[in-house]
């Protein structure tokens, strides 16, 4: 017991320490984010655990999938840590731990080999191939079947091992009593074997294949068929032996609840399902087999790994050389399961464990992923630990050589694990690196912009959308994600190109014609714009957003007016009042440079003007274009004009302290918010300016200066 549970401090030690980074990671711009995502953007996860997000997570088959316990289990986390994802993380990593030391309890459980089994646990702690199911808090679900899984292994061994005890007792009456308490307390464990199989299809469906498991175990380490003997050639009676009928009617609950999860699973997963004219069987068979010994590839030599691998186009002579290899083994196994029956055990873990996810029914267009290993590695582990074992069993010699083989094993999967867990420092890195791995492929691109956009890299967005059009030129959400980029980066005439592409694929799309008509205002074509922001209106009536854009309108020609009047009234009689109201109106519009030459010209004509001088003190402090503001001169601006009005107007002294914090002076800049916020709350003043100075004053107590968005700014200060 001691040894077991200094085993178990191990385990857990040397896989705390090889994950020990996932606690600095954060969510993944991939499924954890999205209204249809996980996590972040899913607002039934978000509410927590009450009975409405309860009923939805039993009822709703979103993510193509039905898992209510992996929801639960998002939603214990949210209620627990908010939208903080460390906390997510560590719990990923316990779940991780618990499998590894529940991997090890259950074989020490089925085969009494402490050190065969602890090599297996380590081997499936330690291995690089399981860091997508514990850094990707999506893949919640990976663990939660990994840990229902070994908890249904557990019972299932307590169970058959307790009945073969009962089987194996006299027929006198004492021993028939004890028999029969016995087999009560065996049957305990079979019906909280069945449990934790149902909680387990409830987190993830890939656990179908879990009977032909326990079959498995049957023959090997239970050793419940030794009296078996299978003949290909008489099947019908090889399957009417009591001893294959008593294990197969065991089975049946079992497949029945695997029956019932397949059919849920594929209403659930629905138009996810690739449909055959996109692949066709003979690439699905071919990947399918290729698929299997790439997996044996990287379990062997972990290196390459990658979120995502797409689908490629496989030679003959791979797919025939991997055909070949995996005859070859399975034969190999097959001859040798008589007396080393871990090797055909632990290989049929593999394959039969892997068949779900394997490829011949594709839900999404990727030819294989890592977290498709986390339970079937366990085979392959099963037969290099025993493998290594029993050759370790020939002498002393050979032992010494293959504890420091396995050491070193343990210690390769170690440095491995932690080099992966680096590129899951962020989304751009993880796809950065899919992309390196797999070469340029439409998939990764489009992920990897997803990520540059709200890493807020909008060139490398924008070109990795490009990416995408190379292959998909009539994708109108391609088309549209690329348009609204190019509208953030203000390039309009691209922009509207883009959104153009949009309504040529679907006329109907109302935010499309939106985006265009912005297009069309910011490059003075109002006409156009009018008309694009009346077919959106049209198509949809009453949305507030297409609402404010055409009143936007209504008031961008307006000032154009007032423009062309201003530039007027300037060429026959230049005043500083004049350019001060050409330089506000051009800073509501967005051209800052331009306002700031009016307001120069207003200052000259007349230095003393205290609404000029805040004005332009306020657009060099806050303007969004780094390019414009100047925090030295907008203090000179600012202190000028509270000086001219005696530090007694609100929006002066706000002006003066966001000119402090753009310089960098933030010991004054709270000084003077303190003052603007005093002042707002004098009589008379207007309602909101209190709360807007504020808000501005915690900002500058952090720090930080204040830039208004471009959207918001307007020729005054708080």
């Amino acid at each position: 017991m001691r040894r077991n549970i200094l085993i178990c401090v191990a385990l857990s030690i040397i896989t705390l320490a090889a994950f020990w980074p996932v606690g600095g990671l954060g969510f993944i711009r991939y499924d954890d984010f999205g209204p249809r995502g996980y996590i972040v953007d899913n607002q039934h996860i978000q509410s927590g655990i009450n009975l409405d997000s309860i009923g939805w997570a039993f009822t709703t088959t979103q993510a193509s999938n039905w898992h209510p316990v992996t929801w639960l289990s998002h939603m214990l986390d949210i209620q627990l840590f908010g939208l903080h994802p460390a906390g997510h993380h560590w719990v990923n990593l316990g779940f991780h731990i618990a499998n590894t030391l529940l991997l090890f309890i259950v074989l020490r459980q089925l085969t009494r080999a402490v050190w065969r089994s602890a090599l297996v646990a380590a081997l499936f702690g330690l291995h690089p191939l399981h860091v997508q199911s514990v850094a990707w808090i999506s893949e919640r679900k990976d663990l939660l079947c990994g840990f229902f899984t070994m908890l249904t292994l557990w019972s299932y061994a307590r169970y058959a091992q307790g009945r073969s005890k009962v089987e194996g007792r006299g027929s006198n009456a004492e021993s028939d009593g004890l028999a029969l308490d016995a087999r009560r307390w065996t049957l305990d464990y079979y019906f909280m074997a069945l449990g934790f199989f149902a909680l387990g299809l409830m987190s993830k469906p890939m656990l179908v294949t879990l009977p032909v498991i326990l079959l498995l175990l049957d023959f090997w380490p239970l050793n419940r068929m030794s009296d078996f003997k299978f003949q290909i050639s008489d099947l019908k009676r090889t399957f009417q032996d009591p001893a294959i009928r008593r294990l197969l009617g065991e089975k049946s609950p079992f497949v029945v609840l695997s029956v019932a999860s397949c059919i849920v699973t594929v209403w659930a997963q629905g138009t996810s399902v690739v449909p055959l004219d996109y692949v066709s069987w003979e690439w699905r068979m071919e990947n399918t087999v290729t698929a299997y010994v790439a997996y044996l590839g990287k379990l062997f030599w972990p290196e390459n790994l990658a979120i995502f691998y797409p689908y490629v186009h496989i030679p003959v002579w791979e797919f025939a050389g991997s055909a070949l290899l995996l005859i070859a083994l399975s034969a190999f196994c097959i001859r040798r399961m008589i007396v080393q029956p871990w090797l055909l055990v632990g290989w049929l873990w593999y394959l039969v464990m892997l068949l779900p996810v394997i490829g011949l029914v594709q839900v999404s267009v990727q030819s294989m992923a890592d977290r498709y290993m986390y339970l079937p590695s366990i085979g392959v582990f099963l037969m290099v630990a025993w493998g290594l074992g029993g050759i370790a069993a020939r002498s002393r010699f050979w032992r010494i050589g293959l504890t420091l083989t396995a050491v070193a094993m343990l210690l390769a999967c170690f440095v491995v694990t932690r080099q992966q867990l680096k590129f899951w420092r962020d989304s751009v890195s993880l796809f950065s690196r899919a992309l390196a791995v797999t070469g340029e492929n439409p998939m990764g691109d489009y992920f990897l912009a997803n990520a540059c956009q709200a890493a807020g890299d909008l060139d490398g967005a924008a070109r990795n959308y490009g990416l995408v059009l190379r292959t998909a030129p009539d994708s109108e959400d391609i088309h549209y994600r690329l348009g609204r980029i190019l509208l953030l980066q203000k390039k309009w005439l691209e922009a509207g190109e883009q959104m153009a592409e949009v309504l040529r694929l679907n006329p109907d799309n109302a935010i499309a014609h939106k985006f265009l008509g912005d297009t069309l205002t910011a490059r003075g074509n109002f006409a156009d714009a009018n008309v694009e922001y009346s077919t959106a209106q049209q198509l949809r009536p009453g949305d507030p957003v297409i609402t404010e854009a055409r009143a936007l309108l209504t008031r961008k020609v307006e000032n154009q007016k007032m423009l062309d009047s201003l530039s007027e009234s300037l060429k026959n009689r230049p005043t500083a009042e004049l350019h001060g109201q050409m330089a506000a109106i051009l800073t509501m519009q967005g051209k800052f440079r331009e306002a700031v030459g009016h307001y120069n010209e207003a200052l000259r004509l007349k230095p003393d003007a205290p609404d000029t001088l805040n004005n332009l003190a306020w657009l060099l402090a806050v303007c969004p274009e780094a390019q414009i503001r100047d925090g030295t001169r907008a203090v000179k601006l600012a202190e000028h004009a509270c000086e001219l009005t005696q530090y007694q107007v609100t929006p002066m002294v706000g002006t003066l302290a966001a000119a402090y914090a753009e310089a960098g002076r933030f010991d004054d800049a709270i000084m003077k918010a303190e003052k603007a916020c005093s002042l707002a709350a004098r009589p008379g003043e207007q309602a909101d300016l209190l709360k807007r100075n504020r808000e501005l004053l915690a900002l500058y107590r952090a720090h930080q200066p204040y830039h208004e968005p471009a959207e918001n700014i307007i020729p005054a200060g708080p």
